[in-house]
């Protein structure tokens, strides 16, 4: 295994950032979302994994 150190600024790395996801496919990147999603609402939030669905019933008063 080789290691290795980059000294780089803050720009230069955005910049790459966004090259390395530029080059990703939409797919790769939407997975990267759900990842951490997932991720923050776990360890974070503890929301649910999943989005919550919420129905409401109301009743109109008789006229």
């Amino acid at each position: 295994m080789s290691r290795k150190l980059t000294i780089t600024t803050h720009e230069e790395q955005a910049k790459s950032d966004r090259e390395y996801w530029r080059s990703r496919t939409p797919e790769e990147r939407l997975d990267a979302v759900e990842v951490l999603r997932l991720e923050a609402g776990k360890f974070l939030y503890e929301y649910p994994s999943r989005l919550q669905r919420v129905v409401t019933i109301t009743r109109r008063p008789p006229r």
